[in-house]
């Protein structure tokens, strides 16, 4: 839809080119000395003043009221008629036609042109330079605000004893010989809340082809992928914490390339489906697109990412070092952007490797929902307390190594309206259910107690209307399928409101975006999701979103 457009204002260059035109022609209609002799500078015709005046007022540099004045002031004071003054001016040959502008109406002009350039001067900020440090130009701040409603709805007939793995392996571990349960995930109670996601950044221009990126957001905990502050959630109305979101130089040393180092957001093209939308990576990555103009522009990413780093003396005893068991993600993508007469195609082809993500001695150090695991430690019982504590970890039974297919067709055939349709397939390529046997998994069985695990994902989604709203009026509604298998991508990154985050479900996404001010619009989405593999788990989640970003 095509929103309204605000009348632009005169630039500061066609302000000042009036300003130095009126004056000029002032100045030399008081000091002609080019008319031939005999002339009566009276007698030049009045139109060329009034063009001038009616260029000024199209201009926007005075108002038709204003002209009006001006014109009655100089009509008061004709010149005496004579008998010539019936007859045509008659130019010679080479002579300069000067229009004759009588001081009263030269004054005015002077005194409204240097009121309008003055007063616009203040309001853009370049009447007074030096009157801020000069780096505070080089300063863009950025960011968005997000109020979120929305409430959980769990099946009826959900099995209520899944074991919270993260909470496990983020605690003490689960002694296997004790008498207390494990912890167990909330499936079966309805939950409804408000949240809060705010984000501010600043970007600093360094140079010409450096530029600094540090962005703060809110959140609940240190969450990869959710910046999300439950209201209410620590009581009493406590402050909500807050967290360094980017902290990143991007770089583009020569035309084309771009490199990204530190913390900065995702570098690559994909849905949340592998990556979820809120996901920042640390790092560094390297982009380089090619024939940038042209219809047809292809592109390619590359990136090495540390996801875990083990302490610098991380080891056993203080005198014998355990080798790092340092986690690394490598990621390569090419793909390239197509533009037709009324549509466009994007394509990318994607592989993201995993290592040491299946170290039997490093368990994750945060997970979501649905990835098999498997007991990490081979416990002996102490002989000289055979009743004590076992404590168990719980580690990734699969390797991870994802290949990625990811395309989006727009078409804008049908204007005001556009057609998104957006498809991304991947599958684990080093998942192996042989070795996932082997290792003895705890979770994703069937009711054989065998695993029942895959590999495979792919997402589907159908958008019309305008895909990025920015002014009020504008809308758009969508449609999509997800299905994505236990092992297919780590659950720690993918989609965290889809099922309440992870792997190892299948569902319908709806929803739905209206814009009600410039860049602020109001959403509702309903995601419904059900378990692939294992015992019975239905979660609906429905989200209501004021949004505005500056």
């Amino acid at each position: 839809m095509h929103s309204k457009q605000t009348p632009q204002r005169p630039s500061r260059s066609l302000r000042l080119t009036a300003l130095v035109l009126a004056s000029w022609c002032a100045c030399v209609a008081a000091n002609a000395q080019t008319l031939p002799d005999g002339v009566d500078a009276s007698r030049i015709s009045p139109q060329i003043t009034l063009r001038l005046i009616d260029m000024l007022v199209k201009k926007g540099l005075m108002t038709r009221a204003e002209a009006d004045d001006m014109i009655r002031e100089a009509a008061a004071t004709p010149p005496a008629p004579t008998a010539a003054s019936a007859l045509p001016y008659q130019t010679q040959p080479g002579a300069i036609v000067v229009p004759y502008i009588p001081d009263t109406v030269r004054e005015q002009i002077t005194n409204d042109l240097k009121a309008a350039v003055t007063q616009q001067a203040k309001t853009e900020g370049w009447a007074a330079p030096g009157l801020f440090p000069e780096w505070t130009e080089r300063l863009t701040p950025y960011g968005d605000l997000r109020l979120r409603a929305e409430g959980v709805y769990f099946g009826k007939g959900n099995y209520p004893f899944f074991p919270n793995f993260a909470a496990i392996n983020a605690g003490s571990g689960f002694d296997t010989v004790g008498g207390s349960n494990a912890p167990f995930l909330n499936d079966t109670e309805d939950r409804e809340f408000l949240r809060l996601r705010g984000r501010f950044g600043v970007k600093a221009d360094i140079a010409d082809w450096i530029q600094a990126d540090v962005r703060l957001v809110t959140g609940s905990n240190d969450s990869p992928v959710s910046a999300y502050q439950t209201l209410g959630a620590a009581g009493n109305l406590s402050k909500d914490s807050i967290w360094l979101d980017h902290a990143a130089l991007l770089m583009t040393p020569t035309k084309g390339l771009s490199v990204d180092a530190g913390r900065f957001a995702n570098p690559f093209w994909t849905t949340d489906l592998q990556f979820y939308s809120d996901l920042n990576f640390d790092g560094v990555a390297a982009s380089y697109a090619f024939f940038q103009k042209s219809d047809i522009a292809p592109w390619a990413t590359l990136g090495l990412f540390p996801i875990y780093s083990t302490d610098f003396n991380f080891g056993d005893t203080d005198t014998t070092k355990t080798p790092s068991r340092d986690k690394w993600m490598y990621g390569a993508q090419i793909g390239g952007n197509w533009k037709f007469d009324d549509a466009s195609l994007k394509l990318a082809l994607g592989y993201f490797e995993y290592d040491k993500f299946d170290t039997d001695g490093s368990r994750p150090q945060y997970q979501q929902f649905g990835n098999t695991l498997f007991a990490i430690r081979d416990i002996l019982a102490d002989p000289n307390n055979p009743g004590g504590p076992q404590l168990q970890y719980y580690g990734y039974a699969s390797k991870f190594g994802i290949a990625d297919v990811h395309a989006a067709l727009q078409i804008e055939a049908f204007d005001p309206f556009k057609l998104l349709l957006e498809g991304d397939v991947l599958a684990n390529t080093r998942f192996s259910a042989l070795r996932i046997n082997s290792l003895g998994p705890v979770n994703n069985l069937d009711s054989n107690n065998r695993f029942a695990g895959g590999n495979m994902g792919y997402y589907l989604n159908f958008t019309v209307g305008e895909p990025h709203i920015v002014a009020a009026g504008q809308w758009n509604a969508s449609l999509g399928y997800k299905y994505l298998e236990s092992d297919a991508v780590p659950d720690a990154f993918t989609d965290s409101d889809f099922h309440l985050g992870g792997t190892n479900a299948q569902g319908f996404i709806l929803g739905a975006r209206y814009g009600i001010a410039r860049n602020t619009y109001v959403g509702l989405r309903w995601l419904s999701a059900n378990e692939i593999s294992g015992p019975p788990y239905a979660a609906d989640v429905l989200q209501f979103d004021l949004n505005s970003e500056f």
